[in-house]
This record gives structure tokens, sequence and C-alpha cells, in this order.
């Protein structure tokens, strides 16, 4: 789901970014980083998901495919002769 509907969705049941902090003993902006998929906090995840009765993986569906991408899809490799080398990556 895109942030903004996530947020509609929670208005939408009477829900706030503020009430959902208030309740998690969070600050408001650690709830608008994890609607907009900045940061990944499971406990406001799961909080998130209970108030909207869906998976987790309806609502960030993106880290879904990332999971299930394979490891070589994931990150870049870094070629192993030019770390032993240089002692870094690149």
């Amino acid at each position: 789901m895109h942030p903004e509907e996530i947020k509609a969705a929670l208005r939408i049941r009477g829900w706030s970014q503020v009430r959902i902090a208030s309740d998690l003993n969070v600050t408001p902006a650690s709830v608008h980083q994890v609607i907009t998929g900045r940061v990944k906090s499971i406990r406001i995840r799961e909080f998130i998901c209970r108030i909207l009765e869906k998976p987790v993986d309806a609502i960030w569906p993106l880290e879904a495919e990332e999971r299930q991408a394979p490891f070589s899809e994931r990150a870049p490799r870094h070629d192993i002769e030019s770390i032993e080398k240089h002692g870094r990556a690149g």
C-alpha cells in the first residue's frame, strides 16, 4: 500500500499516527517513518496490521518480494579479488 493509502485506511478506522504513537509509547515521527517504509519496526507494523486487519505483506508488499528474490538480486556482490587486493569493495 502507498503510505497515503495506509494513512487513509487508519483514519477511516478512527486512528491517527498520534494515537498509535501514544498507545505504543513512541513518537509520531516513528510511526510516520514506519508507514513510509523508512524504518522497519516490527512492533509498530504489527500494531498497524491489527488495526487494518491485513498481513504485513499486504501493507508493505515490496519487502515480501525482496525476501523472495534470490540473494544475488537483493544486493550487489563485490568482486572478492578487488576486495582482497584493495581492502575494500569497488
